[in-house]
């Protein structure tokens, strides 16, 4: 049987895969991975069900590895030992607030990958220093970069407005490794039914420069990566129904054999 291996920079081929499999195209659907953690509601009626890390690909739609997370860890934790060079070379990885550390960051430039992070409270002196370039209108844009999308669809409208800029790279250079950008994400969402209005400005870093990565991109690719919310959990959910299923609980199962 011929394998095929989606892990390392693009693809790799197993055997006497044929060559095929090095195309471009290919490359490009194996390159983006979006981790996220989702709780298990139904696994247990204690204080701390199972909560388990993923990682998605996000343009086939195929789940890489998947682990749980125990009970004296965070995702943090139980993500360092996944990132290996099969995994995140050649690749973009997005992932949540909860991950925008240097030290991930620096194991993702050692591994030769790329990284898209999100600056919020836990990180707080990262994201006012960004909001503090971004927000001020005073300076020399000239190498700052702009992007805007509009989205019609499931009962509303969503702008997003995307502002890029180099000029903090050799500041954050030293402390957040391989860092060739940061960004202001403006998300405005206006329910039709209603009309009630939603706003949001969410700030970041990434190590893809402006010029492998411009702003539409970084709009494309922000996006994205909540496919891993939209397509897997969502179907696991309410397809398959893995919230409401108990059978991972050995005290509900043991209870449900009882009764017959």
């Amino acid at each position: 049987m011929r394998l095929l291996c989606t892990l390392g920079s693009g693809i790799r081929r197993c055997g006497d895969e044929p060559s095929r499999l090095q195309t471009p195209q290919t490359q490009v659907d194996h390159r983006h991975l979006a981790i996220d953690g989702k709780r298990l509601r139904a696994t247990t009626s204690q204080e701390h069900p199972v909560h388990q890390l993923s990682c998605y690909e996000v343009a086939t739609g195929i789940v890489l590895w998947h682990c749980n997370v125990h009970d004296k860890e965070n995702e943090i934790s139980a993500l360092k030992p996944l990132l290996n060079a099969e995994c995140v070379s050649g690749r973009i990885l997005t992932l949540d607030a909860m991950h925008t550390q240097r030290e991930l960051c620096a194991q993702v430039h050692r591994l030769e990958g790329d990284d898209i992070l999100i600056a919020k409270d836990n990180q707080p002196t990262l994201r006012e220093d960004i909001a503090d370039l971004l927000e001020d209108r005073r300076p020399d844009r000239r190498r700052w970069q702009e992007a805007e999308t509009w989205n019609k669809g499931h009962g509303r409208i969503e702008h997003r407005q995307i502002v890029c800029s180099p000029d903090l790279n050799e500041w954050f250079g030293k402390k957040w490794q391989g860092i060739e950008q940061v960004f202001r994400l403006e998300r405005t969402t206006r329910l039709l039914t209603s009309g009630k209005v939603r706003h949001e400005v969410v700030y970041g870093l990434s190590s893809l420069s402006m010029h492998h990565a411009p702003p539409a991109t970084m709009l494309t690719l922000i996006r994205d990566h909540w496919s891993i919310e939209n397509r897997l959990y969502w179907r696991r959910d309410v397809s398959l129904g893995e919230d409401a299923c108990q059978t991972r609980d050995f005290t509900c199962a043991r209870s449900a054999r009882s009764t017959y």
